[in-house]
């Protein structure tokens, strides 16, 4: 599968490394032509010290890739998330999935991020929430993270599930991408998880024994808390 990732932090370059460990055929996307250098000249990302990006993970600022692109994570900051959706709109395949894996809210709407994207893609593509106690340096050196996709359309996030890791699914975006949002909630989604099947639990990492329950509550004090 032909899969841009669009964000080069931490987490973008960690999530690249994955999809290229499955298999796929993976590009990633930097805003800033500089920072593509030093990727490509270093085949390493300042923030993942000691973790080699492979000669086949492909580096560039040019968005023409997504025209090929299947799967489509989008990976940057959450500030930058609308501009980047806009960006790509016109720009992506009708049959394309579209992964948020951003954190946050954004400042001026309060919006989740799926629904900034929403709003960018006008409905142009199926949209995905990657969520779940995970820390960019610990999946790059491929530390099983506990994660949920979460979509409206079951079959996108199946889709996502497939090319990525063992991950729970759920099928209300609000769930998974909120709790997430509210960064140390990491107990507060509805969904069900699956690990990565690692033979022995202690391996794990911390964010991992967060989510060694298989079935979580939406009552959960730190959401429902919100709004009242």
């Amino acid at each position: 599968m032909k899969i841009t990732v669009l964000g080069s932090g931490g987490w973008g370059t960690a999530l690249s490394l994955l999809l290229l460990d499955n298999g796929n055929d993976v590009t990633l996307w930097s805003f800033l032509e500089k920072e593509a250098e030093v990727l490509r000249a270093t085949r390493e990302n300042p923030m993942l010290k000691g973790v080699v990006l492979p000669e086949a993970l492909k580096i560039t600022t040019s968005m023409d890739v997504l025209a090929d692109s299947e799967l489509v994570v989008v990976a940057t900051p959450s500030f930058a998330v609308r501009e980047t959706a806009r960006k790509a709109a016109p720009l992506l395949r009708q049959d394309a999935v579209v992964v948020s894996v951003a954190k946050g809210i954004e400042k001026d709407t309060a919006l989740c991020l799926t629904q900034v994207i929403g709003e960018e893609l006008g409905g142009k593509c199926r949209v995905v929430a990657l969520s779940g106690p995970s820390h960019a340096e610990e999946v790059a050196r491929r530390v099983p993270p506990a994660v949920v996709s979460a979509c409206e359309d079951r079959a996108a996030a199946e889709a996502f599930l497939a090319r990525v890791l063992r991950t729970g699914e759920a099928v209300e975006l609000s769930g998974p991408e909120g709790a997430s949002s509210l960064g140390g909630s990491d107990r507060a989604w509805s969904g069900t998880l699956i690990l990565n099947g690692l033979p022995s639990p202690l391996h794990y990492s911390i964010r991992v024994e967060d989510g060694l329950v298989e079935h979580f509550s939406r009552d959960v004090p730190e959401t429902s808390a919100i709004g009242s």
